[in-house]
């Protein structure tokens, strides 16, 4: 998953505490993965974030958040 206009950190994946802290915009997943990121809101707008496989995409692993 990609996520436009900011950084972030995951935190967890599966519920497992990830080791690697390092700021990144894209986490890849697999299939039922969950992560847990964190990240500073501080870039206010409406942004994208969505699944780099297009298929993916117009299945509807698409969506925005809104920073105020």
């Amino acid at each position: 998953m990609h996520l436009h206009g900011h950084t972030f950190r995951v935190l967890s994946r599966n519920g497992q505490p990830t080791r690697f802290k390092e700021w990144q915009d894209t986490v890849l997943l697999a299939p039922r993965d969950r992560v847990e990121i964190a990240f500073v809101a501080d870039n206010p707008d409406d942004w994208m974030f969505h699944c780099h496989i297009l298929e993916h995409q117009i299945a509807g692993m698409m969506s925005t958040i809104r920073i105020a």
